[in-house]
């Protein structure tokens, strides 16, 4: 046989915009190391598109397929084994990642009567009849298995199939379709010794070897996995049953990556400017500051990366303060607490650090100029109404922008089994995951996940308040009205209090306006967007009208996204309604000035944005803007709001001045965020919820003239 044709592919769908354009590191130290584990026998092609991949499988016809398989592309990823299967039936599909009942990182997999696991992955397998091989090792250990075996039996599926071939790392059917054949569980790269012996370097670079070029096209983010696995087991995350040893990169090694991409994307003039840190942790160990001193090196000799996505360590945070220092301020440090109750933390098996702690860090986050940002996860096992809203206050009261998410019960997570489901009394509901959705070869494919909406400890009820509630707090968060939280707190109004107050203005009959319509819209399709099973969403989507309006965005949406892009588009309504409510819910601060004070900040703010100029189909002309007349200095005043209102309650005028060129560089970037380009709200909630810490971006500029 000639060389054994190997397609590895990370499917995303992309009908209405791809969810990911980071670079396919994971299928990247696949391919890379079995090239270099079988030199000459093997020819090797990545892919990340959808239609790319089917391509592939029609003209290139591969000998064996390798797919990733998550909550977001599992439909897809059976479905393109299925048509491989189709091609040729003695192509050999392999699938792998964490969406499978075993999780990832197991060291075996056993009939457990509380979860049972077996079972349950089983039954798996038997869905999809045209999956081979599972892999739930890792992939770059399991593919040497799965290759050598191939190899062995002639290159024949079928005969693997029909002698019931045990491979190392995977699972399989047997071939009357009895049982699940297991092979034993294989040590990932690099386990030898610790985390310090850096064993991954085994694994070749697919950047530096070239391998992943053809992503480096000024489109995907590079990413960098310095080291695999996490040493905690939150109970939410797919990565909490992995038990296995962290194991690690060099820093010399990762350096090399950065700089072969940075030298990249320099020769094309590339705008791609961040990098993405993928491990679980980064800056917990002190590899991280060695590989922040080879970091600092590109960066002076490239100014790249410009910014460096990571998720923030659940320990040692001063690690990471002290990375983002070296790296001149460009590092994320954010923090994701999930919850603040003792009860809840301990039943996920997670550790967080203590308030005290994480203040302290918040002081540094801010010496720095950065805004801090953390999520929440509802509902929780034990976590109730109360301990959410406290949760909420305390992470308010500090200056922390707060997101809340519903939890995703992962299939290969601890709270996706039925011990957990059974133990906190987890109550589930099924909708799609926004953008996972096409129409390939004739069929539509939708991306379905199970969320929980109920515990014992908080209902169904009390779960859509507080979501309702969290999306008030993101809308109000949006960096575009930090100087109303300015405002707020030089009135002595603490912010948490002050949201509260909004959400009960917007839900008070007597009260209309826009911004209430948004909330109920909000509201409406919170509860709407959820089925009591898959099938049933599914059927609906599968309509001939809801797949329309599923493609123009009217379903099917993150909420979040999509409803604070519509927020700001009635921003001048939303302003309305935020100065009612300091005016009628904390009037007992008001006199004569103060009223001065609102009244001019909050005629600023309404002239202030270029967003409703952004959206005019009228041709804008500079001379068509006219000068602001205020009695109370708002915009001096927020360059030094420490000082009181009465140093610049004066009478002051301003004249704004348009930059054409940016509102044409903003349209365009608007335009480029989805394929549905006529959906003009629809690409700009996606745009902002890029930019949204960057209220800069959508001033009008203006000088002070009087």
């Amino acid at each position: 046989m000639n060389k054994i044709k190997l397609l590895l592919a990370d499917p995303r769908h992309k009908t209405v915009g791809s969810h990911s354009y980071f670079v396919p590191i994971g299928i990247g130290y696949i391919g890379s190391h079995l090239i270099n584990q079988f030199k000459n026998q093997i020819e090797v092609k990545l892919s990340v598109d959808a239609q790319e991949t089917f391509d592939i499988l029609e003209n290139w016809k591969p000998d064996i397929i390798g797919v990733s398989n998550y909550i977001w592309n599992t439909n897809l990823t059976s479905f393109l084994c299925e048509h491989a299967k189709n091609i040729n039936e003695n192509i050999l599909c392999i699938v792998g990642g964490p969406e499978f009942p075993a999780g990832t990182g197991a060291f075996k997999i056993e009939n457990n009567q509380e979860d049972q696991t077996y079972d349950k992955s089983f039954q798996y397998m038997i869905d999809r009849p045209y999956i081979d091989y599972f892999a739930y090792s890792d992939g770059e250990v399991a593919f040497v298995e799965i290759i050598k075996n191939f190899i062995e039996n002639n290159y024949s599926t079928k005969s693997m199939r029909e002698r019931n071939i045990v491979i190392r790392g995977c699972v399989n059917l047997d071939y009357k379709k009895e049982k699940l054949i297991i092979g034993n569980y294989i040590p990932r790269i690099g386990l030898k010794g610790s985390i310090k012996s850096e064993g991954r370097d085994e694994i070749p670079s697919p950047y530096t070897t070239g391998l992943l070029d053809k992503f480096l096209n000024g489109v995907f983010v590079p990413g960098f996995e310095t080291a695999r696995g996490c040493p905690f087991l939150c109970s939410f995350c797919d990565q909490g049953l992995d038990k296995n040893k962290i194991t690690a990169f060099s820093a010399k090694r990762i350096a090399e990556e950065i700089s072969y991409v940075a030298k990249k994307l320099k020769k094309i003039n590339s705008s791609t400017k961040t990098i993405s840190i993928f491990d679980s942790n980064w800056g917990l160990f002190e590899k991280d500051l060695r590989l922040a001193d080879e970091i600092l090196k590109i960066m002076n000799k490239y100014d790249y990366p410009k910014y460096i996505e990571c998720l923030t360590p659940k320990s040692n945070w001063n690690n990471l303060i002290n990375i983002n220092d070296k790296l001149k301020n460009r590092v994320a440090l954010n923090l994701s607490m999930q919850s603040l109750k003792i009860e809840t933390l301990t039943d996920i098996k997670r550790r967080n650090w203590t308030k005290e702690q994480y203040i302290e860090f918040l002081k540094k986050v801010r010496e720095r100029g950065k805004d801090a940002s953390s999520e929440m996860i509802i509902p929780l096992p034990s976590e109730t109404e109360q301990s959410y809203f406290d949760g909420v206050k305390f992470l308010m009261d500090n200056e922390v922008q707060t997101r809340t998410y519903t939890l995703m019960m992962l299939c290969g997570a601890e709270l996706g089994r039925d011990k957990a489901i059974k133990e906190f009394g987890m109550q589930s509901k099924w909708r799609i995951l926004p953008k996972q959705f096409g129409d390939y070869k004739g069929r539509k494919i939708f991306e379905i996940e199970q969320i929980c909406v109920g515990t014992n400890s908080m209902t169904y009820e009390e779960y859509l308040r507080c979501r309702n509630y969290s999306f008030i707090v993101k809308l109000m968060g949006h960096s575009v009205l930090k100087p109303i939280k300015k405002l707020t707190d030089k009135l002595g109004i603490k912010w948490f209090d002050f949201s509260r107050a909004v959400s009960e203005l917007i839900q008070d009959e007597k009260y209309n306006g826009k911004f209430k319509d948004l909330f109920k819209e909000f509201c409406k399709e919170s509860h709407e967007e959820l089925f009591d099973t898959k099938e049933e969403a599914i059927k609906f989507y599968s309509k001939k009208e809801n797949y329309k309006a599923l493609m123009n965005g009217d379903i099917g949406e993150n909420l979040m996204t999509k409803y604070t892009g519509r927020g700001l588009l009635i921003l001048d309504d939303i302003i309305s309604a935020l100065f009612s409510v300091i005016r009628d819910k904390f009037k007992q601060n008001l006199n004569k000035e103060l009223n001065i004070v609102l009244d001019s900040s909050e005629k600023w703010l309404k002239n202030l944005y270029l967003i409703n100029i952004i959206f005019s189909d009228s041709k804008i002309q500079k001379n068509e803007l006219k000068k602001l007349n205020i009695d109370f200095d708002f915009p001096g005043w927020l360059l030094d709001d420490q000082q009181p209102f009465k140093n610049y309650t004066k009478k002051s005028t301003y004249k704004f001045n348009l930059d054409l060129k940016k509102i044409d560089y903003i349209k365009n970037e608007i335009n480029s965020v989805t394929l549905v380009k006529r959906d003009k709200q629809r690409a700009f909630a996606r745009y902002i919820e890029r930019r949204s810490s960057e209220s800069g971006f959508f001033k009008k500029e203006y000088q002070k003239i009087n």
